[in-house]
């Protein structure tokens, strides 16, 4: 196999193909007298010399053939280039050179008459990389290097630390295939659009910290047109996908799906952001609307497909199809909320400590999940590996710094600045327009749908970073495009002064303050009067324990004793018993879950 490929490329095939020809065109002219059958049954002939070179040097072998040329039996080390010649003698010798030599030019060639023995799973699947002879004998070099002594300093790979923790997070997030049912990245589609055929930017007034950032060069650059006239763009999201059948769904340009069999309409792609977008040199926000692109446009660029949540989107039409039984009017939007979610800047997203102990111990976040998180028995090494990963790929900070939020004493410094901080932002909460009509907050759960229901707001503290927080109460939709949270504060219009005296950013403030420091605030505002009673002063020659003697009833005499409770009914515990055991009532039964009692 190998000689033959050796004869080709050096022209040995057609030096010994002239003596071949040579004796063949005599034998030819005696098959001449034979006639043209008897020369094709011979095989003899010009036509035999041709047959040598049948096969193009760069065209794979006939199995059958490869060692049928004669010209092959006279390549030798000493007939080609030095080079070649050291490495084909290595190969002959049985030698590491030549075996790593053959294998990185032809890595099929070892499958040379096995392949009838071995299934489709047991071959070779080693892949011909286009490496030069220059390349190929640095991969050599390499590879008969690695002896019993580790490589030098030098030559070893050192990451950043942020690289190292997203390679090594990276690793158990394989081994445990957590991008089965997340989402890692979402698509991205560079797609190159004539102007104008994006749509417009839909205005949006939001407030001035959630605004997107671009430079003056990223807005030239969106600006610009190629040759063919299209202008380019980078969407980064997910794709609309029908309810029913969980494909891909089209739109026409009204944004009306497109009908199966419909050839007449112009199909759109409808894309779902999750990163901002320059198009036509204005912002497309997350969270405003979807962006229809036009089918041209994604052919004449490229797309990337989305890494993970393969589970999340296979479960999309199932979920919907459940629950149009109770819902027939349910939003196909609302289904991603019960479905395994995106891990996507889930670094900026969570506290490091929290999701430290989620993994290790995986609790119920939101109600209306249809799945839940397994116990994975992570050793602490590995979840303290995907924590530091999430914290590496969204730069967040790594290891997690602490947040002033946080400090009683900020929310002090808030307190004084605007008296009743706090109780305001409790009253925007426990309005039943707002925060308590959808979450559950301590031992409270609104009635209704459970898939309705939010997520807990008592842990809220523990669980999300302050930042985050803050910015998802002024717009939730601009972190989780899905998201059925609506603006409950918008920046051109406050909540009810009554329930709290200030701007829309001043509330928006409030309530980051009120969940970062719902424990304490619960605590301070609990009162233990409910449990302890005041007890009288012990007098004279009282012993400890005895009651007052103007407290003491005298016994009823045998006849006139109250009577018992009758058969089959529970005694009823005197008053006077009931505030001795409130008044020792052990400190953990007293719940902290309940502000003024104000949720109960």
């Amino acid at each position: 196999f190998v000689m033959h490929q050796l004869a080709d490329k050096h022209g040995h095939g057609h030096s010994n193909g002239h003596s071949d020809g040579h004796s063949n065109g005599h034998a030819g002219a005696r098959a001449g007298e034979h006639g043209p059958a008897d020369q094709a049954a011979t095989g003899n002939g010009h036509a035999d010399h041709g047959a040598s070179h049948a096969v193009p040097p760069d065209e794979p072998l006939a199995p059958d053939l490869a060692y049928l040329t004669a010209s092959a039996s006279h390549v030798s080390p000493e007939s080609v280039d030095p080079s070649t010649g050291f490495f084909l003698e290595k190969l002959l010798a049985h030698e590491r050179e030549g075996f790593l030599w053959q294998k990185l030019r032809a890595p099929r060639s070892y499958d040379y008459k096995k392949a009838e023995n071995k299934s489709y799973n047991e071959r070779y699947r080693m892949p011909k990389f286009p490496f030069n002879d220059e390349q190929r004998e640095a991969v050599m070099t390499f590879v008969l290097g690695l002896v019993a002594e580790p490589p030098a300093p030098q030559f070893i790979y050192q990451p950043s630390q942020r690289e190292e923790a997203r390679l090594t997070g990276l690793k158990v997030i394989q081994q445990y295939n957590c991008d089965g049912c997340h989402s890692l990245q979402m698509d991205r589609w560079d797609v190159r659009y004539t102007p104008g055929s994006l749509g417009e930017a839909p205005a949006v007034a939001d407030y001035p910290f959630l605004s997107p950032h671009f430079t003056e060069q990223d807005v030239a650059k969106s600006l610009a047109t190629d040759r063919q006239g299209r202008r380019h763009a980078t969407l980064f999201g997910m794709p609309l996908l029908d309810p029913v059948t969980g494909k891909h769904q089209l739109v026409d340009e009204d944004g009306v799906p497109i009908e199966e069999g419909d050839t007449e309409a112009v199909p759109y792609q409808p894309v779902m952001l999750w990163h901002d977008a320059l198009v036509d040199g204005e912002p497309r926000l997350v969270g405003s609307q979807n962006i229809n692109v036009p089918a041209d446009a994604l052919k004449a660029g490229s797309h990337y497909p989305a890494r993970g949540g393969d589970l999340a989107r296979l479960l999309f039409p199932v979920v919907i199809a459940d629950e149009k039984q109770i819902n027939p009017n349910v939003k196909p939007d609302d289904a991603w909320g019960w479905l395994p979610p995106p891990l996507v800047g889930e670094g900026k997203k969570v506290q490091s400590g929290w999701l430290y102990k989620f993994l290790l111990n995986p609790q119920t976040i939101r109600p209306s999940a249809v799945l839940r998180m397994p116990k994975f028995n992570f050793h602490s090494s590995e979840a303290t590996a995907l924590v530091n990963y999430f914290a590496s790929v969204d730069g967040a900070d790594y290891p997690y710094v602490y947040d002033p939020r946080l400090d009683e004493s900020t929310v002090a410094a808030a307190e004084q600045s605007h008296p009743g901080h706090l109780d305001g932002a409790l009253k925007i909460v426990t309005n039943n327009n707002y925060c308590v009509k959808c979450h559950l907050v301590g031992s409270y759960a609104p009635p209704g749908n459970p898939k309705a229901l939010a997520p807990q707001l008592e842990t809220v503290h523990e669980r999300l970073r302050p930042d985050y927080v803050h910015n998802w109460i002024a717009n939730p939709k601009r972190y989780l495009p899905y998201t059925g949270m609506p603006v409950n504060i918008p920046f051109d219009k406050p909540v009810s002064q009554d329930l709290y005296r200030g701007t829309s950013e001043q509330q928006v403030d409030a309530l980051t303050d009120l969940l970062m420091q719902f424990d304490t605030f619960a605590k301070q505002s609990l009162s233990l009067e409910a449990y302890l009673k005041q007890q009288p002063a012990q007098q004279p020659g009282q012993q400890p324990g005895q009651q007052p003697a103007s407290q003491q009833q005298p016994a009823a005499p045998a006849a006139v004793r109250p009577a018992g409770p009758a058969r089959g009914q529970p005694a009823a515990a005197p008053a006077q018993d009931a505030q001795s055991r409130a008044a020792t009532a052990s400190p953990e039964k007293i719940s902290s879950r309940s502000p003024a009692g104000a949720l109960n």
